[in-house]
């Protein structure tokens, strides 16, 4: 869940990883209404985790199993808008996200969970960390950017969950 910054009404989004729903949550009148279906994106793609500008009108969330993130503008938070789709292709998973202090990138881990053979989930995604610039209206790859946790360190692959930066 993600408060919306200086909002009055004191409100937040939350997303439906199993029910592909984005939800407004009234925090002082205690309701909760569904304002974006993600099924129009990529059904069952598991919208889960979620930044929001200091300004509160930009909303970016990830969704594992589509592959993608996707940036809304948030305005008018009844009615939010896809800005920008941003599709990391096939095999991509991504998960935790991150904004910049200048809120002009969001870096992306790829990778959530994979119980391998002792469980049910198998979110293994491609253990990349992605960079994408961050405009008023869009979201675009940094391809200059290039971080792969299969290769990067001489023990062997690894797995890149969340992540802290300056």
């Amino acid at each position: 869940m993600k408060l919306m910054p200086g909002d009055g009404k004191a409100r937040a989004f939350t997303a439906g990883m199993i029910d592909d729903k984005l939800y407004l949550l009234d925090t002082e009148q205690g309701t909760v209404m569904p304002v974006f279906d993600f099924s129009t994106i990529a059904k069952g793609g598991w919208p889960q985790l979620m930044r929001v500008t200091e300004d509160g009108k930009r909303l970016f969330i990830s969704m594992n199993t589509a592959g993608k993130v996707v940036m809304f503008d948030t305005t008018n938070p009844r009615r939010p808008r896809v800005l920008k789709v941003l599709d990391l292709g096939a095999n991509s998973g991504p998960h935790y996200i991150a904004l910049t202090r200048d809120e002009k990138r969001l870096v992306i881990s790829d990778y959530f969970l994979n119980e391998d053979n002792a469980g049910k989930v198998h979110a293994e995604g491609d253990h990349l960390i992605h960079v994408a610039r961050v405009t008023n209206r869009n979201l675009e790859l940094d391809l200059r950017f290039q971080l792969d946790f299969n290769t990067a360190f001489a023990t062997g692959p690894a797995r890149p969950h969340g992540m802290a930066f300056k």
